[in-house]
């Protein structure tokens, strides 16, 4: 092998976390999450549970569809988190239909909101789309915002989600 091709493949190894000795992932340490500011929302006053997980979606989004069954199941497993769910659908017809589709439990730790005038999501929140995932802790402070899909179970996020806990 060329040293050139040796030396790329060492970086790549590098950089990939894998060491050349032992192809042995490498881990890094758990990052403890930043509290910041974060809006005062009139709509989480009934919001009793410690941490919340705040999430936009909308019936159309297919990604939204998918990943809100597991943010229920990780709310039932997890009293002490709150998922708010935003919807922002125009239509209600369609929000009810997506919520028959989804089978969403009536539990005290859920919380459905509609904003169908979008202020909330893109306003207030300062959205960029759906779905949209906010963590709080229980002074109201923003944990961790991400756009787009979401681990729950490792990485960044789900530091972040057992921190809100506390």
């Amino acid at each position: 092998m060329s040293p050139k091709v040796v030396g790329l493949l060492a970086m790549l190894l590098a950089g990939s976390g894998l060491w050349w000795w032992g192809a042995q992932p490498s881990t890094p340490p758990a990052l403890a999450p930043v509290a910041q500011a974060f809006p005062t929302l009139p709509q989480l006053a009934a919001v009793r549970e410690p941490g919340v997980l705040l999430t936009t979606w909308a019936s159309w989004c297919a990604v939204c569809m998918a990943e809100l069954p597991r943010k229920i199941a990780y709310a039932q497993a997890h009293p002490r988190l709150a998922l708010v769910a935003v919807n922002i659908d125009t239509n209600p017809a369609q929000r009810r239909a997506a919520l028959q589709r989804l089978n969403a439990p009536a539990l005290p730790n859920i919380y459905w909101l509609d904003d169908p005038s979008r202020t909330l999501a893109f306003g207030t929140l300062q959205g960029s789309g759906v779905p949209e995932s906010f963590i709080l802790n229980a002074q109201r402070q923003l944990l961790l915002k991400q756009s787009g899909p979401v681990a729950l179970d490792y990485g960044p996020f789900a530091a972040a989600l057992a921190a809100a806990q506390r």
